[in-house]
């Protein structure tokens, strides 16, 4: 072993006759534990979110989505769809048409988004798994269906589905001019039954409702027309390269966005949240590391006879120095070690366990999720491992022997 290491070994472990230069010592290694189980800790909870997020709308968002650059709609080319479709990477190709709606059953009525999804969509969905009652179908029998988000249906009182009763749905006509004798005129109005009802977010469940696509044409006046052409990859699929090759297929008039860029401000307020928890709690952890400074400032100023003798028999400054630099360093890395254990220890805890309940009625998960990540266990090691060395590579070479 090392010698400066060795002695510096010796030293963590005896008692100072001092006992507030144990005391201070215990402190700086409680504190980095502490530091560095919640730095894990809470970038895991972070990382948990996220991956609940993005879970959640994928259920809603595809890989890729084209839709105009400007205005609502656009006319559909199938040559061009069907060479979409034809790209090896391509899994799943389906149309889209999305418009606010006014819905009325029975006394009740509501205002929601009604998306129209084509054969593709219905078949595809991973919306089937989040079914609170019913089905994913877009028709039963020969008649329009539609599948409503929980919200909306509380709204209207669709609580069994064993009604039989259709909903109607209202929107405004495209063309021609308001009636004030006959207001009814004005409107464009279609029925459907009701099919199922997802559960899945509390903003979708009450904001969107799904049917046939060919019914939301024939309602809006817009033959061939969609909102959105939606993509569905494969497997190990590079999306960006991917976007560009649907991008130069679907032209000028069409933008082409991946996942992320459906949602890029939601994204970017996620991790410059995390990324300002971090920073918080780095600076805890470097006020914290104060403590390790003054605990080689006093194991130093009790040690002076070691020292001495030390230099009698040949011993240089620098190595003294670095004798205490290693003593810092081990308080470091001990506590290090101790904080991953616990913070790996809490996240499995709670992971598999659920220890710590969200608060309300939350009814996708009742517990904080985490995810432990690499890259996060990594970043923290370093971080704290740092911010050790500074804290006592600043306290040793102040000192002057």
């Amino acid at each position: 072993m090392n010698l400066s290491l060795f002695i510096a070994f010796r030293y963590l472990r005896s008692k100072s006759s001092l006992n507030i230069i144990n005391m201070v010592s215990y402190i700086s290694l409680v504190g980095t534990v502490c530091g560095t189980a919640a730095l894990l800790t809470v970038l895991s909870v972070f990382n948990g979110f996220e991956n609940l997020t993005e879970s959640i709308y994928s259920v809603f968002d595809p890989e890729l989505k084209i839709t105009p650059k400007t205005g609502k709609t656009f006319v559909v080319d199938s040559i061009k769809l069907r060479k979409i479709a034809a790209l090896p990477e391509v899994d799943n190709v389906s149309l889209t048409l999305d418009e606010n709606v006014l819905l009325k059953y029975r006394n009740q009525q509501t205002i929601a988004l009604m998306r129209g999804v084509d054969e593709n969509y219905e078949a595809g969905t991973s919306l089937a798994n989040s079914m609170n009652d019913g089905s994913f179908t877009m028709y039963r029998g020969d008649y329009p269906a539609a599948v409503f988000g929980y919200g909306v249906a509380a709204k209207l009182g669709l609580y069994s589905l064993r009604m039989e009763e259709p909903v109607h749905v209202n929107v405004p006509k495209r063309e021609g001019k308001v009636s004030l004798n006959n207001p009814a005129a004005s409107i464009s109005t279609l029925s459907l039954l009701p099919s199922g009802i997802f559960e899945l977010e509390k903003s979708f469940d009450d904001t969107y409702i799904f049917a046939p696509i060919e019914f939301v044409r024939n309602l809006l006046d817009r033959p061939s027309q969609a909102s959105a052409v939606e993509i569905k990859l494969k497997p190990e699929t590079d999306y960006n390269r991917v976007c560009r090759m649907v991008a130069d297929i679907a032209g000028a008039d069409l933008q082409v966005k991946t996942r992320y860029q459906q949602n890029e401000a939601l994204y970017r307020m996620m991790k410059s949240e995390k990324l300002i928890v971090y920073a918080i709690l780095i600076l805890i952890v470097v006020i914290l590391s104060f403590n390790i400074s003054g605990s080689l400032s006093m194991l130093m100023t009790e040690k002076k006879e070691d020292i001495a003798t030390l230099k009698s028999m040949g011993a240089s400054d620098r190595l003294i120095k670095r004798i205490f630099l290693s003593v810092g360093l081990l308080i470091s890395l001990t506590g290090i070690a101790a904080g991953i254990f616990i913070g790996l220890t809490i996240c499995l805890l709670q992971q598999y366990l659920g220890l710590l309940k969200l608060p309300g009625n939350n009814m996708l998960i009742d517990a904080y999720p985490v995810k432990v990540i690499a890259t996060d266990l990594m970043l923290v090691i370093a971080s704290v491992a740092l911010i050790g060395y500074f804290a006592s590579i600043v306290s040793v070479y102040k000192i002057k022997l």
